[in-house]
């Protein structure tokens, strides 16, 4: 395993998101929604609601804050797609313990309920345990626990960006290379 994380990075930080969404608190979707901002328009035609000025969206672990959120939803009132834009919209995710967070931020954090994809625009870096992933557009696909990172816009030639990836040692082999340390010491 530690070899397939060295020659694909990106597959392990797809392990690394793909059991985070898992382990998620179990009560965070059935917890209320709470939002704040300074303003709130509503379109009942287009089903289309804007939250406007320092928006802050709580769900149990879940805090989303953003400059704008905009609320997309169907006929039936369900919802569709969820965008914050801000400088940077944040979004973080408690999941199985206390120090099991998620971390992401970027211009724009675009949430596709149907699809359940997961788009970070502009800047984008996500966090967990230590290990991070940075581009200009990174996506997850939920359903099928798979990370995409771009380090340039679409069509883009500018070859000068790059997507940065961060693998923590794991903590059995810190430990293993700690008791090493310690036992070379004492001789």
């Amino acid at each position: 395993m530690k070899a397939a994380a060295a020659k694909f990075p990106l597959l392990a930080i797809v392990a690394m998101v793909a059991a985070s969404t898992a382990m998620a608190l179990p009560d965070d979707r059935n917890q209320p929604i709470e939002i704040q901002a300074n303003s709130a328009e509503r379109d009942a035609k287009s089903g289309v609601t804007t939250y406007s000025g320092n928006v802050d969206i709580r769900q149990g672990s879940i805090h989303i804050s953003a400059d704008t959120v905009v609320l997309n939803s169907n006929k039936n009132n369900e919802l569709t797609q969820i965008t914050a834009n801000g400088k940077p919209a944040t979004y973080t995710q408690q999941l199985s313990g206390p120090n099991d967070i998620v971390d992401a931020k970027a211009s724009k954090i675009h949430f596709d309920v149907a699809k359940d994809l997961i788009t970070l625009l502009g800047n984008g870096t996500l966090k967990q345990q230590g290990g991070s992933i940075t581009g200009e557009r990174i996506e997850y696909d939920i359903k099928t626990e798979r990370v995409r990172a771009q380090a340039a816009e679409s069509g883009s030639t500018d070859n000068s960006r790059r997507i940065t990836v961060i693998i923590p040692p794991s903590k059995k082999t810190a430990n293993t290379n700690s008791a090493a340390g310690n036992e070379s010491k004492k001789q």
